[in-house]
């Protein structure tokens, strides 16, 4: 019986063994992802909640007026349209264009509809 009694505790201590985890230091969770902005941006320099200024492009307006001016009003003789550089993209926004109409000058004045770029182009006038 004795026997029985130390053959059972000797396979209760190898069996506590195996159940055991190792006694090293506990798993430790990875730190947080961290970002860097040192390739993206300055670290002095504040992002900018600015919203972007959008222009015509003064080329592509003044051949937009000469199409209206002669396939719309149907008007002949259109010469050099000279538009500002610069003009705003914002609805409601009005300027000139001088344009060359069978060798005079006039003028049209340029609406701004919408903030998409869409434009009404008057009548020219002297």
């Amino acid at each position: 019986m004795v026997r029985t009694t130390l053959v059972l505790a000797c396979a209760a201590l190898v069996l506590s063994g195996c159940d055991s985890a190792p006694t090293g230091p506990a798993p430790s969770t990875p730190p947080p992802p961290t970002t860097s902005t040192a390739a993206t941006s300055s670290p002095t320099a504040p992002a900018s909640l600015t919203p972007v200024r959008r222009v015509f492009d003064a080329a592509h307006l003044q051949d937009g007026v000469r199409r209206v001016l002669t396939e719309s009003y149907l008007i002949a003789g259109v010469g050099d349209v000279s538009c500002p550089a610069g003009e705003d993209v914002v609805a409601g926004h009005i300027f000139e264009c001088t344009v060359d109409i069978a060798g005079e000058k006039e003028k049209v004045t340029i609406t701004v509809r919408d903030a998409a770029g869409g434009y009404e182009v008057s009548q020219p006038e002297p």
